[in-house]
C-alpha cells in the first residue's frame, strides 16, 4: 500500500493515544468516510511513560506509528526517550506526530465551530465533557463533531510550545 508521501509502508499503523477521549477522536475519524488512515489504538501517555521494550519488540518493519499528546505541560524528557527507544528497537518506521496544543479541548474548539468545548456534548461543565464525550458510541462522536462542523484539516497543525520544537509537524501524513 502506498500512502501520500510516497513510501511503500507495510499498511501498519499504531496509534498512542494519550487517553480514552483521543482514543474516542481517532477512533471516530477512522469511521466511514475516513478522514484518517486505519489502525490500532493504543491507549498510552508517551509523554509521562515509556513504551515497554516488550511493546516496541512487536512492532512490524515498516509500521507508521502515530503519538497523539497534549502539549499544556511543556515536560518532554519521556518523549525524547520514546522516540530514541522507537528507533533503537524497531526497524524502518514512520513517526506521525499529533500534538494537540495545549490539549484535546482546546483542539477540539479550534477545529469546529463552537466557542466552548461543553457545546460539543451539551455537558453541565469542562469536567463532565470528557466523561461525556468518551460515553459516545463512535458513530454518534463522528455525527456530533460533523454537526459542528469539524474541520480535519486543521486538526494537530496549531505551532506547539518551544519545548516541543523538536516535534515535526505532519500530521497531514495520515489525514486521508
Amino acid at each position: 500500500m502506498s500512502w501520500k508521501w510516497g513510501g511503500q509502508m507495510n499498511n501498519k499503523c499504531i496509534y498512542y493515544v494519550e487517553g480514552p477521549c483521543e482514543q474516542q477522536l481517532v477512533a471516530a475519524l477512522k469511521e466511514n468516510p475516513a478522514k484518517l488512515i486505519p489502525g490500532k489504538i493504543k491507549v498510552y501517555n508517551v509523554v509521562q511513560n515509556l513504551i515497554p521494550k516488550s511493546q516496541l519488540l512487536s512492532i512490524q518493519c515498516g509500521t507508521t506509528i502515530v503519538l497523539v499528546f497534549d502539549t499544556d505541560v511543556e515536560q518532554t524528557t519521556n518523549l525524547k526517550k520514546n522516540l530514541e527507544r522507537l528507533r533503537k528497537y524497531c526497524g524502518r518506521l514512520y513517526i506521525v506526530y499529533l500534538p494537540q496544543v495545549l490539549n484535546l479541548e482546546d483542539e477540539l474548539v479550534r477545529c469546529t465551530d463552537v466557542q466552548n468545548v461543553v457545546e460539543l456534548t451539551r455537558s453541565n461543565g469542562v469536567r463532565n465533557f470528557k466523561t461525556d464525550f468518551c460515553k459516545l458510541k463512535v458513530k454518534d462522536c463522528r455525527a456530533m463533531l460533523e454537526r459542528h462542523g469539524l474541520k480535519t484539516e486543521r486538526l494537530w497543525t496549531t505551532k506547539v510550545p518551544e519545548a516541543f520544537a523538536f516535534v515535526e509537524s505532519n500530521s497531514n501524513r495520515i489525514k486521508v
